[in-house]
């Protein structure tokens, strides 16, 4: 079979970012069955090129074609409706077609190209998949958070033009909205990543008889079970617990719609400050730093000695991040899809204090690997960390109800029948 992976964003340069690292692993997984080439688009240009020109290079046994020459880096926030509809990149995505001849087209994201492709892909002949894997279709900037402060129901409710701070008309991504839903209903089958992605999808007008549930496979996450989650999760049944303070962890983008600053209230809120070491990793550009560092100093010394800005990470990092962790905390104030954090955290015998917004809750039973709160009550997610650092015994029960991680070999054979059905 011949299949054609469309995305954003390729290896090595993008390897930090989750959605690359599990196109790519993806398509490794699969060239043992059929022949597999992925499309990301890249932010590269050419002096007098094309839009949308192609330059092919082969990472690791993968073809990749890299569409230069666009418009924009990633989000076209000013253009709405190019990105509803751009004939140059149509035009290229067909010529892409007539080279390759896939037998299934599986788009994983829409960023940098149009909704048009999915007609262009119908037209030629092949099956269409389209994995949500995030809001894009129907969001400007794919998150439904409106202006990094609250959710939001789309574009047929709020205003994109206050969110983003541009000049476009509403009606403008009104259309976009529309166009997008056009293009869904036309895919052969839709996978969400999660059940709430599902929920989401189909209460912006998506059709929902073509669509499934699909998690994910990681193989990031196999490695880290294999390395150290089923040691960690066997010595927790055995009654084996750990001494010292409950050391948590939160990992991620630090931004607002990942719930960094909710992490820190909490943080600020512990009951006993003494029984915890807190941990942050991410990327912090240096105003971002200089916020969060900000915040820390506004806490009492109790506290802010408590806690440690470990600033930015890759995923090799993850195993000696993930082994100094007891318990990962991870409190998205958005719809967050299927956060692979989470997965990763699971992984490696780490329980997972959440919110209860987006995929968090197909993957993390509360009471069983871990603890889920409501969005917005920071002192929920510090009563969940004190409880845990007074009560061992919760802590390694958590730890013993981790289940092994879905294999991308499962994940895999289940794409097989969506592409064959």
């Amino acid at each position: 079979m011949r299949i054609l992976h469309v995305g954003w964003g390729y290896p090595p340069q993008w390897m930090g970012c989750g959605p690359v690292v599990y196109v790519h692993t993806l398509a490794l997984a699969q060239k043992h069955a059929g022949d597999v080439a992925v499309v990301a688009v890249a932010s590269d240009r050419t002096v007098d090129g094309a839009p949308y020109a192609p330059a092919v290079e082969n990472i690791e046994g993968i073809p990749y074609v890299h569409l230069q020459n666009r418009p924009v880096k990633m989000h076209d926030f000013w253009n709405p409706g190019r990105e509803a509809s751009d004939p140059a990149c149509e035009q290229a995505f067909a010529h892409l077609l007539r080279e390759a001849r896939p037998e299934v087209v599986h788009i994983h994201n829409f960023v940098g190209l149009s909704f048009g492709i999915v007609d262009v892909a119908k037209e030629f002949g092949a099956r269409v998949v389209t994995s949500l894997h995030n809001y894009f279709p129907v969001c400007s900037r794919d998150d439904l958070f409106f202006g990094d402060v609250e959710r939001c129901g789309g574009p047929r409710e709020r205003s994109c033009s206050n969110c983003l701070g541009t000049l476009e008309g509403d009606d403008a991504y009104r259309a976009r909205h529309g166009r997008a839903v056009g293009a869904l209903d036309a895919c052969d089958v839709l996978l969400a990543v999660s059940r709430r992605v599902a929920e989401i999808y189909g209460a912006q007008g998506v059709r929902t008889d073509h669509m499934a549930v699909e998690h994910i496979g990681s193989v990031t996450a196999e490695r880290l079970w294999a390395d150290m989650g089923r040691r960690r999760v066997e010595d927790a049944r055995t009654g084996a617990r750990a001494d010292g303070p409950l050391r948590v962890a939160f990992f991620g983008s630090p931004t607002p719609r990942k719930g960094v600053v909710s992490f820190l209230q909490a943080v600020r809120q512990l009951g006993a400050p003494e029984q915890v070491e807190a941990q942050l990793y991410g990327g912090l550009s240096p105003q971002t730093a200089a916020h969060l560092e900000g915040l820390v100093q506004a806490m009492d010394p109790a506290h802010a000695t408590r806690l440690s800005l470990r600033g930015g990470f890759s995923h090799p990092d993850l195993p000696r991040m993930l082994a100094g962790a007891d318990v990962a905390v991870l409190p998205p104030r958005w719809e967050d899809n299927g956060p692979q954090t989470v997965l990763e955290s699971l992984a490696a015998g780490v329980p997972v204090v959440a919110t209860r917004l987006g995929g968090i809750p197909d993957f993390v039973d509360d009471g069983v690997n871990g603890i889920l709160v409501e969005d917005g009550y920071p002192e929920q997610l510090a009563a969940a960390i004190d409880k845990l650092a007074g009560d061992r015994s919760l802590l390694a029960r958590l730890r013993s109800g981790i289940r092994p991680p879905r294999t991308m070999e499962e994940h895999r054979v289940a794409l097989a029948d969506h592409y064959m059905a």
